[in-house]
């Protein structure tokens, strides 16, 4: 555990009484700071994975992340709302995406395919956007029984919120081949220009 998480576990542990939650993702990461950029707390070797209906100690919010503490003792930054309050309504993030395909392969975090399978149409939120390298993009989505599942789905799968890839992709190729035209016409009419002179 690094200096900062120590300062904001002891300055969080005197600021905020301490809350049982628990995880209602099907499994995510515990993070060192409060970003999916973030390094993620460790456990041993690899990275801690937390797991759906594991109970934490909620120590502090700040903004879409909160500070918990794991009954092992590792403290770290989750999304917000991978966590409930056991007394609450399961509270789902803002989605920002959809599936396009029907019977997409929904991969886990080790990117093996699940017998999980989502609709065309359906809502998911891209935690770490959709620009990301490789064919993959992370995802939460609702299964059908109601819990949140976090993995990974192929990119062509997906169509993240606003102006679509493909239509951005047609722009740029209309406006390409409109600026060759242009400038063939301005190169052919300026050779006119300077033939009739001569």
């Amino acid at each position: 555990m690094n200096l900062l998480l120590s300062i904001m576990f002891l300055f969080s542990s005197m600021a905020v009484s301490s809350a049982p939650v628990e995880v209602i993702a099907s499994s995510c990461f515990l993070y060192e700071e409060p970003s999916f950029e973030s390094e993620k707390v460790q456990a041993g070797d690899i990275d801690l994975v937390l797991d759906f209906g594991q109970t934490l100690t909620l120590l502090v919010e700040e903004d879409d992340f909160a500070l918990v503490k794991t009954a092992e003792g590792q403290v770290g930054y989750i999304y917000k709302y991978y966590i409930s309050n056991k007394d609450d309504f399961e509270v789902y993030p803002s989605f920002n995406g959809y599936v396009r395909t029907d019977n997409a392969v929904i991969y886990n975090l080790e990117f093996e395919p699940t017998s999980y399978k989502a609709s065309a149409g359906q809502r998911v939120f891209l935690y770490q956007g959709f620009d990301s390298e490789g064919d993959f993009v992370a995802v939460q989505i609702v299964l059908e029984d109601g819990s949140l599942y976090n993995g990974y789905m192929l990119k062509a799968d997906i169509e993240p919120d606003g102006i679509s890839a493909t239509l951005i992709v047609g722009i740029t190729i209309i406006v390409a081949v409109a600026t060759i035209i242009l400038s063939l016409l301005f190169i052919k009419k300026k050779k006119k220009k300077s033939g009739s002179k001569d």
